[in-house]
């Protein structure tokens, strides 16, 4: 054990306050959650974690929301026969006990059938679920990444329609057929259960726009995406509309520069235009720290200090966006650590041997920082750079260039005690061969005479005060460190 004197001063802070997400000392954002793999499909077993080692590490890390899996075919093993897993209600009744919320991707199909992902025998499978669980989870999802081989891949056997489109560029059917699936579905669940969050979607962004103005039932309260940057900066996506990928998906989900903030401002206007579901639900994204010993496809492998800090800012600007909820993927690197060259093992924020990565103590503090502020302008913000930071490297993502900016993102926040916070960082590849960056930050109308501005770097967990500079109704802040992670802006009178 370590004395008092050298906790974290963030800690400190937690254990002092207290607020509707103060749990046990610890600070939880409702807007912040995590997958976890406690209990799979058959041949999953790599994947299952230790409950008891993981549990504490949940409830301690400032995250409120565990996304994990139910198998259809568990659930129904003789037909028209229902139960939960055991092991999955037990798993759920201790993140209940911990005080976490759940949300469950009801997933796979159930060979019981003549077309295994039948709707109407889906639905009946689903409202079950929602009914047994009624008061245990808060979530729904129906399926998880349709457009993969288990879902697509089944009316598609060559699996070439992951974008929705067939050889001929035509809307291929199984994406028309997802959309029966989660309106039928989604009818049958929310009788049953009138209070549950029905979420889905889930595929690429191509063909959920598609299947957005296909229809989604009113039932439908959320959409589902995974929005993983891949080998880019969080503020970036794949998707830019660029003419190789209008080409080859036919359909703009996001700018010309592939940002993410268009990507999310796009579902939401495609969404409205359809009548579509009202929330926005970022079920996965993650960065892995796996060493690339070979081409590695879609996914690099990242240092353990820059996931952390792309992970702070995915969440900060997801939530300042106003997404309902976003996902970290995942909580533990999955199997026992014998995989190091492997991505799909190493996205944890903890590792195979349940000892945190430095993303976990980010987190942890991000959820404190936040403390469930809203999403709100207070002042107007000009962040200028002392001196250009490099562009680049340029991406080159299927045709398409992307390339981070080197500028400043900022998002404002309003506290539930009406304190004002503004999350500053620099758009750039992190852990680079540089220096922070420096910045004049330029704040209107003018901050109160004496004022002084405080910056608490979360990733480092350090706090740096300057002096404000008034001139007219503008007040200004010189030469302040604006690192590749957020700082947190607060005005001290």
């Amino acid at each position: 054990m370590k004395p008092l004197l050298f906790i974290p001063a963030f800690l400190l802070v937690c254990i002092a306050c207290q607020g509707e997400g103060d749990v046990g000392g610890v600070i939880r954002d409702d807007r912040m959650g995590t997958q976890v793999h406690f209990m799979q499909g058959p041949g999953w077993s790599w994947r299952r974690w230790d409950l008891d080692k993981t549990m504490p590490l949940l409830a301690k890390s400032g995250l409120t929301w565990l996304r994990n899996g139910i198998y259809w075919g568990q659930v129904e093993r003789v037909k028209g026969q229902y139960e939960i897993p055991k092991q999955s209600l037990l798993w759920i009744e201790k993140a209940n006990a911990a005080g976490l919320k759940v949300s469950i991707t009801f997933n796979g199909g159930n060979t019981l059938y003549a077309d295994k992902y039948d709707p109407v025998a889906y639905a009946k499978a689903a409202a079950y679920v929602a009914k047994a669980l009624e008061g245990k989870i808060g979530a729904i999802e129906i399926l998880n990444e349709p457009y993969g081989k288990a879902y697509a891949g089944y009316y598609s056997p060559d699996w070439n329609a992951w974008n929705g489109l067939a050889k001929d560029k035509s809307v291929h059917p199984w994406v028309r057929k997802y959309v029966t699936l989660i309106n039928t579905a989604a009818k049958a669940i929310r009788a049953a259960n009138p209070d549950i969050k029905i979420i889905g979607l889930g595929s690429l962004p191509p063909v959920n726009f598609r299947q957005l103005a296909m229809g989604i039932a009113p039932e439908v309260d959320g959409i589902t995406d995974h929005p993983y940057s891949g080998r880019l900066i969080p503020e970036l996506m794949p998707w830019a509309a660029q003419k190789s990928i209008l080409k080859r998906d036919g359909i703009a989900t996001a700018d010309e520069k592939g940002t993410f903030s268009s990507q999310i401002a796009m579902y939401r206007a495609q969404s409205k235009k359809y009548n579509g579901p009202k929330e926005l639900w970022l079920t996965e994204w993650g960065w892995s720290t796996f060493q690339e010993a070979k081409s590695s496809g879609n996914y690099a492998g990242y240092t353990e200090s820059a996931q952390a800090k792309y992970t702070l800012r995915r969440f900060v600007e997801s939530i300042g966006l106003g997404v309902d909820e976003s996902f970290q993927y995942d909580f533990k690197d999955d199997g026992d650590g014998t995989h190091p060259t492997d991505a799909e093992h190493n996205f944890g924020m903890i590792r195979a041997d349940y000892t945190p990565k430095p993303a976990y103590y980010a987190v942890q503090r991000l959820a404190a920082t936040l403390d469930n502020a809203a999403p709100k302008d207070t002042w107007s913000i000009r962040v200028t750079m002392a001196a250009r930071r490099p562009a680049g490297p340029v991406i080159n993502w299927d045709g398409s260039r992307l390339v981070a900016s080197g500028l400043a993102k900022c998002y404002q926040f309003m506290g539930k005690n009406g304190e004002a916070k503004a999350f500053i960082w620099s758009e750039e590849n992190a852990d680079g061969d540089l220096q922070p960056a420096l910045a004049d930050i330029e704040i209107t109308p003018a901050l109160p005479a004496g004022a002084r501005a405080s910056f608490y770097d979360i990733y480092l967990d350090k706090t740096k005060t300057y002096d404000v500079e008034t001139k007219g109704d503008r007040s200004v802040i010189h030469l302040v460190t604006i690192p590749d992670s957020p700082v947190c802006m607060t005005i001290k009178k």
